[in-house]
Parts: C-alpha cells; sequence; structure tokens
C-alpha cells in the first residue's frame, strides 16, 4: 500500500516542518502523520513570498501560466492512485470516490487554466475621440480556505482559479485531510510554478483567517465551509473592504411526487444520501413524498440503505467508508435521539457500528 505523505508547510517554493497536531485514520483511529502548525513568523514569510510571486506571476503570459498549470494538472493525473489511497487514509471515503473527485479536481483546474487564456477585455463605445477601454488584471493575492470533507477538489478550486487568473495564493488548507492539498502543492512545484505563488499552510483557522484577512497583502478572500464560518469571515472580509467568494454549506430537500417509481426514487435517493457518508453540501437532509407513494418509498429506501456495506474504504467491496471524525459521531448520536424522543421510527442504522472507527450505518 502506499505511504502516507509527509506533512510539511510550503513556503515560498520551499517544504517546512514543524510541530503539529496528528493526522487520525477514521478507519481505525490510528494515526497518520502530523501536520504542522504555522506560526506567525511563517504567515508573515508566506504573505512576503506571494508579494514576491505576484510580482512574476502577474507579468507572466497567460499562454505560459496555463502551460505550468497543466504540466501540474498531468502529473496529478499520473499520481492519481496513489494521492487516492491518501485520500482515503485519511477522510475515509471509498476509494472508488477518491479516485473521482482527484479526477474532478483536475479537470476543475484544466477548465480554469484554458479560461485563463481568455481573460479577454472590452472597447465600450464613447463620443468622438474617446475610447473607453476595460482591462481584466489579477487582482493580487488570495487567501483560499478550504474544507475536510474534500481534500482534493476544494483546494483545486481555489488554487486553479487563482492561478489561472494571474494571482498568487495563501492556501490554508483542512487540518485533518491535508495530504491532498500537500499532493497539489508538490505538483505545482514538480511543474515549474515559480515560488511564492501558492503558498499552503495549516494550523488554528481562527488564528490564521484572523491574521491573513485584515492584512494589506491579501486582496481576496475565498472559503468553503459552514455557514456560520461563512458569516463570520464574510464579516471580516466586510470590514477590511475586501471581496470574499462563500461556498457554504446546503440543506438540500428531494421532493418525491407519485407520478414516479418510488422504488427507483429510493435507490437514487440512498446513493445521493451515502456519498461521501453524507458529509457534502447536496447531501439530502429531508424529504417530502407525496402520500400516496409513502410507504411504498420508506420501505424501499429503508430496504436499501440497510444493504449498504459499510467498512473500510480501501476495501473496494465497501460501499460506504466511516466518518471523517469522531465529532460527526456525537452530532448524529444527539440527532438520533433527539428525532427518537419527537416520535421518529429509525427504520435502519441509526447507532454507531463497533468501537473503533467512526462508523455509522
Amino acid at each position: 500500500m502506499t505511504e502516507y505523505p509527509e506533512l510539511q508547510l510550503y513556503i515560498g517554493g520551499n517544504w517546512k516542518s514543524a510541530a503539529g497536531q496528528p493526522v487520525i485514520n477514521p478507519a481505525d483511529e490510528s494515526i497518520l502523520g502530523t501536520v504542522p502548525t504555522a506560526t506567525r513568523s511563517d504567515l508573515d514569510a508566506a504573505l512576503a513570498a506571494a508579494e514576491a510571486g505576484l510580482r512574476v506571476w502577474s507579468k507572466t503570459s497567460p499562454a505560459k501560466r496555463a502551460q505550468v498549470i497543466l504540466k501540474a494538472v498531468a502529473l496529478m493525473r499520473q499520481r492519481v492512485e496513489e494521492m487516492a489511497v491518501a485520500m482515503t487514509l485519511e477522510q475515509g471515503k471509498p476509494i472508488a470516490q477518491s479516485l473521482l473527485e482527484i479526477i474532478r479536481g483536475c479537470e476543475i483546474i484544466e477548465w480554469d487554466a484554458q479560461e485563463g487564456r481568455r481573460t479577454y477585455g472590452r472597447v465600450i463605445p464613447s463620443e468622438p475621440g474617446i475610447r473607453h477601454v476595460v482591462l481584466r488584471q489579477p487582482i493580487g493575492v488570495v487567501a483560499g480556505f478550504s474544507p475536510w470533507n474534500f481534500p482534493m477538489s476544494s483546494p483545486a478550486r481555489k488554487v486553479g482559479g487563482a492561478l489561472s487568473a494571474g494571482c498568487a495564493i495563501i492556501l490554508k488548507a483542512s487540518e485533518e485531510t491535508p495530504a491532498g492539498a500537500v499532493q497539489l502543492a508538490q505538483a505545482f512545484h514538480d511543474a515549474g510554478l515559480p515560488p511564492g505563488v501558492l503558498n499552503l499552510v495549516f494550523g488554528q483557522p481562527s488564528d490564521i483567517s484572523e491574521y491573513l484577512i485584515p492584512h494589506k497583502t491579501v486582496r481576496l478572500i475565498t472559503f468553503t465551509g459552514s455557514i456560520p464560518v461563512g458569516k463570520r469571515l464574510a464579516e471580516m472580509a466586510g470590514r477590511y473592504m475586501k471581496p470574499a467568494i462563500m461556498e457554504l454549506g446546503g440543506h438540500a430537500p428531494v421532493i418525491v411526487c407519485d407520478d414516479v417509481d418510488p422504488v427507483a426514487a429510493a435507490a437514487t435517493s440512498v446513493l445521493g444520501k451515502t456519498r461521501n457518508a453524507g458529509q457534502v453540501c447536496v447531501s439530502p437532509t429531508r424529504f417530502f413524498v407525496q402520500e400516496a407513494i409513502y410507504k411504498d418509498f420508506t420501505a424501499a429506501f429503508a430496504e436499501k440503505a440497510h444493504a449498504v456495506k459499510v467498512g473500510d474504504g480501501l476495501d473496494p467491496s465497501n460501499q460506504m467508508g466511516p466518518l471523517a471524525n469522531h465529532r460527526r459521531i456525537e452530532t448524529l448520536e444527539a440527532m438520533v435521539a433527539d428525532a427518537r424522543a419527537k416520535g421518529a421510527r429509525v427504520l435502519a442504522g441509526g447507532s454507531r457500528i463497533g468501537n473503533r472507527g467512526y462508523y455509522f450505518p
């Protein structure tokens, strides 16, 4: 089996080790490695490196930027299997889903790289003798914050867009699932990205965001995560008059009308609900089922949910892996208890499997 990668900070084109916190394998609760914690001096170094990298990268032609970016993507495609194993080890999702996520991340970056070649301006009609011209230029240094549930594709969205536009970026990736971002940075390093254009840090999320967002070097914020945290970061960005791109948690309903096959609809719903063990913004959170097919739908849903094989994501026969961390176990147990107290009937699952690994059907 491919080993879990060494975890380091990436600042100014150099890798740096540091003390930090353990990364836990959610399948068996073993320690995979240690993710380094960036100090204030590390953040200052990343800011200075990003400023220097921006001066080079923003003056690089879009075509040459695309060449470097696409070379990095080609390297990730070559390394897809080892990247997928690392993702499953740290996040828990089945290996097939990890493979798909990495390919999806590569596709996102490829699309961004090609769009970066088409940052056209405009000539706006005006009075005789006057010409209005709009030029699209890099905004500057970007601070990107990515979550634990999609360790590679979410960082890919941050990095791909920023680099393709000619910006430099400081990426603060998840401490719980850091390998995807490390491997992403390694691919860009190996592809010849100029030093400082991409910097990767880990640490206490609030400390890093409260230092980077107000800093004069940072010109734009992009965040993927929960609504409460997104509100805090958006408020902070607004206070310092900086644009913010927010991709926040969803609360997705499924509406099932009586003109569909309830068994087929249930099968599709179970697939959607169990993807990434339900830890995704588009995961169904509630179902509105028309009365005429209610019993057929719920019976089929319970049967198919009960049949989902839960286990270590490295076993390709398993359809759903563990939850990402123990907090999710505690949350689900509280939700089930609350639902039961209010009259709900549990038709499938409802309690943790065993006492080692974060398995919850």
